[in-house]
Formats: structure tokens, C-alpha cells, sequence
């Protein structure tokens, strides 16, 4: 039975979002954005009230949960959470997203993008920052949700970034858990960038990916490639058969729920065929940790993760090749 280990270690280093140079470009465009706010924003006073409009920063997503892998396309993103010191009652949710949208979409060096759930600047360089609302609301956030345009979902609901993240880190009080458990994800999100590349909202988001490995994490001695097969077959298993009208025939469908609120499905964005998609490679992904768990050559074994995770896994040196040919001695002769 192959394992792999060492292989698998020399993977994640070499795939995981550097703590340096690339973390460092990314924290340099969050704290940029974040003192252009605190500037731009430090005469705005509370509607009906003599009280400045402030906020907190909140990092979240991958950076903060320490999840993050360097991207094959250079697109290096982050997460920050806006926490304004007001109640939903202050301001329209709407109303304050779109102060935040103006004043970061006066550069010319980017471009601003006003999404549902954030906020996101795309710099020309390969960063982007995605920027979340929130209410503080006395610590009982809520996050400013909805497009630009349709009034229909404009609205605040009740969040808790914070709580996610801790949920994250909770998954183990042992620090070779918790380092195993993200080795694991980091795998994962390398496999989905794998399959799923150029496939914008067809591919399951990180998040719902980090949930799943979060539910199923077994931990296994020295073993990522047995813990992850026990998240892979996890997640298979999460799926089920449903009537899709559109296509007129049963597809295989899943939802994964926020662990905190608003407890809403990660994969709402995904069609159907797009979840039906999935399930697919995830049932080839089952199969190939399993062809290579049950492999006795680990060079064998190698060569069908490198086809799931990509060139960034070592390929094992063949042993047959790298024998020694037997020479005589002569001392028979």
C-alpha cells in the first residue's frame, strides 16, 4: 500500500501561499485600500447623528483560515472584512456599499467590481482584493448583500465571519492535526483548480471545499493520502439524485451550509449540470485515491496523483530503472 508522505509534504510546500512575498503583496493592497477608505471616508458622519463613519479591518477567507495556495493563473487574492462601527438601522445597507464602491473606484490604475457579497478591486498585476461590508451592530454583524442594480437583494442579514474562521481553526487542538487538515485542503483546492480551470462559477468554491475537508477530516498518522481519500469519499457521498426540469432527466446534486450564520448554501451560484459536474470529478477523484492507496510501487502510485494534482506532485523514481545491473565477479569462472 503506497503512501507517499514525503511526497505529499514536498507537495503542499511547494503549492501553499508563501507567508512572505506573496502574502506580502497581498497585505500591501489590503492596508492600501484600507487607509484610502479610512481617508476618503473620514467626513462621512452618520446620517441624523454628530458621529464620524468609522470601521475595523477583519481579515477572513484563506488568508486568515491559512488554507491559501499560490495560483497556477498568478490571480492572488484576499479576503477583508470592512466591520463599520453603525447599526443596520444607521444605514442602508445599499446606500453605505455603494459609498464604499465610489470611493475605491476613482483610481484609474484598477478596476472595481460591486458583487453581492463584496466589494472587489482587481489590480493589473495579478492581485485582487475582495472587500465585505459589515454592520457591527454591538458584535451581531451583519453584511451588506446585493448587486448594484436589483433592489430585490439589497438587504442586510446576520453574519459571522469571525465565527467561520474559528470554526476552521478548530478542527484539532494538536498542531499535526490541524497542519494534516490543511495540508489536505491545500490539496484539494489544487485538484479544483485543476479540473475546474476557466470555469468561473462552474467550479465549487473554496469555502464549501474547506467545509466539506472541515466535516470529514479524519486524522491519519503520517498518511494525507488516506485522510484525504476519507474527505473525497465524504464529499461523493454528500450528493444525491434530484429531477432537474430544465434538462428533463435526474442529476446528481448537493448543498453545503455555512457552519454559522447566515447557515446559507456555498454552492448556491452552481446550475444543476454544473453540480452534476462536480459530483463527476469527485467520483474520479475517489477513484484515482483509491487506485493509488492500492498500488504497491510507489512510482506507480506517484504518476496517478500527478494526473490528479498536476506536475507540483513528485513523481517517484522508478526503482526497476534505477537498479544496478548485475556484473559478474569472475570468481566463478
Amino acid at each position: 500500500m503506497a503512501t507517499l508522505q514525503n511526497e505529499f509534504i514536498k507537495f503542499h510546500d511547494e503549492i501553499k501561499l508563501g507567508a512572505y512575498e506573496e502574502n506580502q503583496g497581498l497585505r500591501d493592497k489590503r492596508d492600501l485600500l484600507v487607509n484610502e477608505l479610512t481617508k476618503s471616508l473620514g467626513e462621512e458622519t452618520l446620517p441624523g447623528k454628530d458621529e464620524k463613519l468609522s470601521f475595523l479591518k477583519l481579515d477572513q477567507g484563506s488568508y486568515a483560515m491559512n488554507t491559501g495556495i499560490t495560483p497556477k493563473n498568478g490571480d492572488y487574492d484576499i479576503d477583508v472584512g470592512l466591520c463599520f462601527d453603525i447599526s443596520n438601522g444607521d444605514y442602508d445597507s445599499h446606500k453605505l456599499k455603494t459609498l464604499v464602491f465610489d470611493a475605491l473606484d476613482k483610481q484609474h490604475n484598477r478596476n472595481v467590481d460591486f458583487n453581492r457579497p463584496c466589494i472587489t478591486v482587481r489590480y493589473g498585476d495579478g492581485y485582487h482584493v475582495d472587500l465585505a461590508i459589515y454592520a457591527k451592530n454591538d458584535d451581531d454583524m451583519h453584511i451588506a448583500w446585493g448587486k448594484k442594480t436589483s433592489t430585490q437583494e439589497q438587504c442586510w442579514y446576520k453574519a459571522d465571519p469571525k465565527g467561520l474562521t474559528q470554526w476552521v481553526q478548530d478542527v484539532s487542538s494538536e498542531t499535526e492535526k490541524r497542519e494534516q487538515f490543511r495540508r489536505c485542503v491545500r490539496a484539494l483546492k489544487k485538484w479544483k483548480e485543476l479540473k475546474f480551470s476557466d470555469e468561473g462559477n462552474a467550479a465549487p468554491p473554496s469555502i464549501g471545499i474547506t467545509i466539506q475537508a472541515r466535516n470529514a477530516f479524519s486524522y491519519a498518522d503520517g498518511n494525507d493520502l488516506v485522510s484525504l481519500l476519507t474527505i473525497a469519499k465524504s464529499i461523493k457521498a454528500g450528493f444525491s439524485l434530484a429531477w432537474d426540469q430544465e434538462s428533463e432527466k435526474q442529476l446528481f446534486t448537493t448543498s453545503v451550509r455555512l457552519p454559522v450564520q447566515p447557515y446559507k448554501n456555498v454552492y448556491y451560484k452552481m446550475t444543476p449540470r454544473q453540480l452534476n459536474t462536480f459530483y463527476d470529478r469527485i467520483c474520479d477523484l475517489v477513484e484515482a485515491l483509491e487506485a493509488a492507496v492500492s498500488q504497491g510501487a510507489d512510482h506507480e502510485a506517484s504518476k496517478l496523483l500527478r494526473k490528479v494534482f498536476g506536475d507540483n506532485f513528485p513523481l517517484v523514481e522508478d526503482s526497476k530503472k534505477t537498479k544496478k545491473p548485475y556484473i559478474p565477479t569472475g570468481n566463478n569462472a
